[in-house]
């Protein structure tokens, strides 16, 4: 099997082909371990949830000590909303290494009484014997962290959660400064200066109108995507994909644009056109087998960077932009360990793109009125029927009072660290959950007047 040709695939989110690759291994590989598990790993973000479990439990028959299997069928079981199946599964991890942090941290996500205080031992001395900059070292440190909220000890929650944002940033050093890079310096200047080459506009749009939410994490993103992605609107969510990131980076790349750091010196970004339109449908053509062809929910946050673009591939996508108060937001970004995000690990660094974000959004926000609605989680929360009103007119949607009843959906898919809490439904908003962070902000005021609106 070629292991590294099917990681690459993995990476580039292609993956058909690698399934392709991993059906024919399965017909020629002796130890049939690592292509079970791949054929798991391929259909779980396939959303194919039944093929996921059945190669992750053969991959558990062949290696029952195999702790990486049951892990991944721990979130996998967490996704469907099967929080029993899932707490044994991390159970399981636990019963074959004590010392495997991230069990325990998966135990955390399904619910933090969970994290029992007879665990609190071994994770302090896994973070003791954790080396440095570590994955391990940053979830033991941030589990740390949750014991002190506890006790009410604000200093050393802090103290442990700085810890753990330095190490998980360190721990993934050169992609965590190129995304900081890509994101600070290459789409902040150039995402309204893309001239796009060799277009055409003869070839039938796969899909009429989709439906892109944008915005910063913890806004309520995931509520609204869960709430539109009803069966009966002909929609299907693709979740967080980056495909058009990863789309117009891969033209980057090949053009060397940016090397040496020389953006300065570049005034437009090129990209070909009918190239990264062949790249999208092709990504996005994986999850949308059924004869009744879906529309697309994509809920990429980070698209609002990449309106421009996507508006010149789908003229007629409309924009839902999540929001919610800007200090609970902040701090509920913090608050999580969001390893995948460069520049979620310091307070500095979230309020660095905030600002970016804020920027960008009301230039597009005044340049397509009637493409962005922008939608707050505390009046989703507090006035679930106008606001979802205002949602499903805008989306052209048919809008009744079964879209409440999202939650209790057989299909519902949840990646995001929302999943336990949506699976309850809408809830009213808490406005005092994070009152205790907001002296943080003080020594900021100055520099962003935004946030002393």
């Amino acid at each position: 099997m070629n292991l590294e040709a099917i990681k690459k695939l993995m990476y580039k989110q292609d993956f058909r082909e690698a399934e392709k690759l991993l059906q024919k291994s399965l017909r020629t590989e002796k130890d049939k371990f690592m292509v079970f598990y791949f054929l798991g790993l391929v259909y779980f973000e396939l959303r194919i949830l039944d093929k996921s479990i059945q190669f992750f439990e053969e991959s558990t028959k062949l290696r029952p000590n195999n702790i990486s299997a049951y892990l991944k069928l721990a979130v996998l079981y967490q996704t469907m909303g099967d929080n029993e199946s899932s707490k044994i599964n991390y159970l399981k991890s636990i019963e074959l290494d004590s010392n495997q942090i991230r069990s325990y941290y998966g135990l955390y996500q399904l619910k933090s009484k969970f994290l029992k205080d007879e665990y609190h031992d071994k994770i302090k001395n896994i973070s003791l014997n954790a080396k440095e900059n570590s994955t391990e070292l940053a979830i033991s440190k941030f589990l740390l962290s949750k014991y002190e909220i506890n006790k009410n000890n604000l200093k050393d929650e802090l103290t442990l959660l700085e810890d753990a944002h330095k190490t998980i940033f360190n721990s993934n050093l050169q992609y965590n400064k190129e995304s900081d890079f890509y994101y600070k310096k290459i789409m902040q200047k150039y995402h309204n200066k893309i001239d796009f080459l060799n277009v055409d506009n003869s070839a039938k749009q796969k899909y009429t109108k989709p439906i892109f939410i944008i915005g910063l994490p913890r806004t309520g993103s995931t509520l609204i995507e869960s709430i539109i992605s009803s069966d009966n609107n002909n929609y299907l969510s693709f979740g967080e994909t980056s495909f058009f990131h990863m789309g117009i980076l891969e033209q980057i790349k090949k053009k060397n644009l940016f090397n040496n750091n020389n953006y300065n010196n570049v005034n437009n970004i090129e990209l070909d056109f009918i190239e990264l339109k062949d790249y999208l449908f092709k990504r996005y053509s994986q999850f949308n087998t059924s004869e009744s062809k879906k529309e697309i929910i994509d809920k990429s946050l980070d698209n609002f960077f990449n309106i421009e673009t996507i508006l010149k591939v789908f003229p007629d996508a409309i924009f839902i932009n999540s929001t919610r108060n800007i200090y609970d937001n902040i701090i509920a970004i913090y608050e999580k360990l969001l390893a995948k995000l460069s520049w979620a690990h310091t307070i500095k660094d979230i309020l660095d793109y905030v600002d970016i974000y804020l920027r960008i959004i009301d230039y597009y926000k005044n340049k397509y009125p009637q493409k962005i609605i922008s939608i707050s989680l505390e009046n989703l929360n507090n006035d679930k029927n106008l606001e979802t009103k205002k949602i499903f007119e805008f989306c052209n949607l048919n809008w009744n009072e079964e879209i409440f009843e999202f939650h209790k959906r057989d299909n519902l898919y949840i990646k995001t660290s929302s999943n336990v809490q949506l699976r309850s439904g809408i809830q009213s908003y808490n406005y005092d959950k994070y009152k205790r962070y907001y002296p943080l902000f003080e020594d900021y005021k100055k520099n962003y007047q935004w946030l002393n609106n």
